[in-house]
């Protein structure tokens, strides 16, 4: 049987989401939601585009978690429309086709609103 080759190539990208979600994530990964992970390519891109809706929810925080994740897995992301890139600045929207585990995680940076 005639193995695929898998992608090396790897990518240091960004996830934003509440600080309560943090514990979880460090047991357990970033879960799939709808299509997969929703990633972006800065920590300040990860925490604009979460953080106006976790601020709207009277969050005074936010978690940026930093992973290393395979090329291969990734795909450009449909959140974050030109009108979204205008008004809040974010960066690139790149989605990962399934969970990232734990071991992934390399730092988890907070932001605070204040």
């Amino acid at each position: 049987m005639k193995k695929s080759k898998a992608s090396n190539k790897t990518r240091v990208l960004y996830h934003g989401t509440s600080v309560n979600n943090v514990p979880s994530i460090l047991e357990e990964g970033l879960s799939r939601f709808w299509e997969g992970v929703y990633l972006t390519d800065s920590p300040e891109s990860a925490a604009r585009w979460t953080g106006f809706r976790l601020r709207a929810m009277g969050e005074e925080e936010i978690a940026v978690i930093k992973v290393l994740v395979e090329e291969d897995r990734l795909a450009p992301g449909s959140d974050h429309s030109p009108m979204m890139v205008t008004l809040f600045g974010v960066g690139e929207s790149i989605l990962h086709d399934g969970p990232v585990p734990p071991e992934k995680i390399l730092e988890i940076m907070y932001f605070s609103f204040k």
